[in-house]
């Protein structure tokens, strides 16, 4: 009995480094293509082709991942595909906590804070108003509209539309640079979505748990809202 189970244990080590290894090798080729690509576009296809280089990248991703997902069957385990697939099924927790603090961290990073601070009603106006309408019309939406399969609640619309409602400074500020926008238009965008970003993560957190805990009281949200606001969950 011990015999197999180290010889268990042994096959599952392997397996976890050969899928680690094989994610690590589709990152860092993924990496090095989208490299290849951004010296390609700026230095040949910028003035020729009318594409951001960021929806080129979105198409070349969904290419890797058809091809990926319809030769799967035939993928060996030290095949270099196996790790894509298994990057397509990485949790969203981690996606979460890593790829988005690198994103609010980039925008903090690139804001001038002389122009946030004389754009601050505009960008909290544009912000927090902004975000609770643009929920608000989303959940009249998949409520009313939506077919009545889905039967969604108010809470379960809400949640979807908070989803929705944030933004990627990141791509809007791409977009912009590459149109030659102002560096105060530019700005006010990061500084809304920042405030933006943290605001939809606040409402997000706080309908996900009423929807899971119905005794979830107004006293309970109050205090879940002050401990989000200076930083804690």
């Amino acid at each position: 009995m011990e015999v197999i189970n180290i010889t268990s244990l042994n096959k599952t080590a392997n397996n976890e480094r050969k899928s680690t290894g094989s994610i690590i090798l589709v990152l860092s080729f993924a990496i090095l293509i989208s490299c290849l690509c951004k010296i390609i576009f700026i230095k040949f296809l910028r003035h020729k082709v009318n594409l951001s280089f960021n929806i080129i990248v979105l198409f070349l991703g969904f290419l890797i991942g058809i091809i990926a997902t319809q030769i799967k069957g035939g993928v060996n385990e030290d095949d270099f595909l196996r790790g894509e697939l298994q990057l397509s099924k990485i949790s969203p927790h981690l996606i979460y906590y890593i790829f988005l603090p690198l994103i609010i961290f980039d925008s903090s990073f690139n804001t001038n804070v002389n122009i946030v601070k004389q754009q601050f009603i505009t960008t909290f106006l544009v912000a927090v108003p902004g975000v609770l309408i643009s929920t608000g019309i989303i959940t009249l939406f998949v409520v009313y509209l939506f077919p009545s399969d889905y039967q969604w609640s108010w809470r379960t619309g809400l949640l979807f539309g908070s989803i929705l409602s944030t933004t990627d400074p990141v791509t809007i500020v791409t977009l912009l640079q590459d149109c030659g926008a102002s560096h105060s238009l530019s700005s006010l965008i990061e500084s809304e979505s920042l405030l933006n970003d943290g605001l939809v993560f606040m409402l997000f957190s706080i309908l996900d748990r009423m929807i899971v805990d119905s005794s979830y009281t107004i006293r309970q949200i109050i205090v879940d809202i002050f401990r989000q606001s200076i930083g804690k969950t």
